[in-house]
């Protein structure tokens, strides 16, 4: 359990972090997501000490579930994906009644944890499906590696249920979570390097094409000067070029020059 709760407190930084730098809403909503996550891991730390409770386990159930809500949320913003809040907020009606009636009207915690679990599975898998639509627009290592980190954490997340009722397993299963975490933590720094990468290159080039056309536009500029100036110094006519308020001369061509002598 602690091993856990301290590579998902490194994924709550890492994700703070990047929505810091960024500045995209879907590193926010995701930093919640892992947030609510490690709230359950603190609280069933919790109940290692002090014994289950039917508050305690509502309070489990509630943020489980909001993490993941949260994950679908951020998933769906990082596809551009319409969503309404009223849907999450049916959501957020439908978790708090699930977890009061599993926490004090249901003797046998099992099916609630496996609906629930399997939710936040389903959540994983949209994660992991939008880094993998990611990785087919652009060829990041680390949205591939997103993609199967978090198709693996739901595969876990799924088996969770059964892996708490086997004592023999439930550490395994812990451990197993934290590596899952920590190499989620790593393909996002990954990801978000290579990023850095691609829009540096982008900088430089159109950097480049902005020099090139501004070297364009000053020779265009030069010739249309020596087009003036050839223009202005062979016409047959005299022209000259006065100051308008006090009509001082200032620039005359060669005709104008050989008329007024």
């Amino acid at each position: 359990l602690l091993a856990s709760l301290l590579s998902v407190w490194v994924l709550v930084g890492l994700f703070y972090y990047l929505n810091r730098y960024t500045r995209r809403p879907y590193f926010g909503i995701w930093t919640a997501a892992w947030a609510c996550y490690s709230v359950w891991l603190i609280l069933g730390i919790v109940q290692q000490w002090r014994g289950a409770t039917p508050v305690l386990r509502m309070a489990q159930q509630c943020s489980v579930g909001t993490a993941a809500m949260f994950l679908l949320w951020g998933s769906s913003r990082f596809l551009n994906l319409a969503t309404r809040g009223r849907t999450f907020g049916w959501l957020t009606v439908f978790l708090v009644v699930w977890s009061y009636l599993g926490a004090f009207h249901v003797s046998d915690p099992f099916p609630l944890q496996v609906a629930l679990f399997g939710v936040i599975s389903l959540a994983s898998l949209v994660t992991a499906w939008s880094f993998y639509q990611f990785r087919q627009r652009r060829p990041y290592l680390g949205a591939g590696l997103l993609s199967m980190g978090f198709a693996l954490w739901a595969v876990y997340l799924a088996a969770f249920p059964e892996l708490q009722r086997a004592a023999d397993l439930i550490s395994c299963g812990f451990f197993i979570s934290a590596v899952l975490q920590l190499f989620i933590a790593v393909s996002m720094i990954v990801l978000v390097l290579e990023e850095v990468r691609t829009s540096r290159q982008v900088a430089c080039e159109e950097l480049r094409s902005q020099r090139s056309e501004t070297a364009l536009v000053r020779s265009q500029a030069r010739s249309t000067e020596q087009r003036y100036r050839s223009l202005f110094e062979h016409a047959h006519e005299g022209i000259i070029i006065a100051e308008a308020q006090d009509l001082r001369v200032l620039e005359l061509n060669s005709t104008a020059k050989r008329l007024l002598g």
